[in-house]
């Protein structure tokens, strides 16, 4: 009878040992395929100038920088990108609450209350989303923007312009609209005017 006592035991002890180092390799398994998603870098103060033929051509500047294994970073803080000239003035910048690099587009996106200002024809832009893309170097929206120059101010929903922001287009649009007369009229139509004062 006691022998029989203690064979139940040892089987039920090993039973349950049994179980418990299974529990753990499944639970070892069940760790091993989560991966981790987080960043790998984070970088503080982070300043990244650009350059063309030993010439500073752009300067990007954030408090802080996150970087990903698919080498996508974040900016959480507020991102500042600076342009100069091939004489190494400044002549445009552009602001933003936050941004983020995506590697695979070679694309950066600037975000919330982003302001873009070129100091030579002193005209602005102001929208929520602006993507820069230094390869082929222009800026673009698809979001509500407002530009102002000194002669107007026009507002719309989606553009797109060279990153020094000289030459812009504009989709679906409004605004006051500064036309010169003389420049606007065709040579018919100067021909054909015969209005009197």
């Amino acid at each position: 009878m006691i022998n029989s006592f203690k064979y139940i035991v040892e089987v039920i002890f090993l039973l349950s040992m049994t179980l418990f180092l299974t529990s753990c390799e499944e639970k070892k398994k069940v760790e091993a395929t989560k991966k981790y998603n987080g960043p790998l870098m984070a970088t503080e103060n982070l300043n990244v100038m650009y350059s063309d033929s030993g010439r500073t051509t752009v300067k990007l500047t954030t408090a802080r920088q996150l970087k990903f294994e698919n080498e996508d970073e974040v900016y959480p803080k507020a991102v500042y990108v600076t342009f100069y000239d091939k004489n190494g003035v400044e002549y445009s910048s552009l602001r933003g609450d936050s941004g983020r690099y995506e590697k695979s587009k070679g694309l950066y996106k600037v975000m919330g209350n982003v302001f873009f200002f070129n100091r030579l024809q002193q005209q602005s832009l102001s929208t929520e989303v602006l993507n820069w893309s230094p390869v082929q170097k222009k800026v673009f929206t698809d979001k509500k923007f407002t530009i102002k120059t000194p002669k107007e101010e026009l507002h719309g929903i989606g553009m797109d312009a060279d990153q020094d922001f000289t030459h812009y287009t504009m989709r679906r649009t409004k605004g006051t609209f500064a036309v010169d007369s003389l420049n606007a009229q065709t040579d018919d139509d100067i021909a054909t005017d015969t209005t009197s004062y």
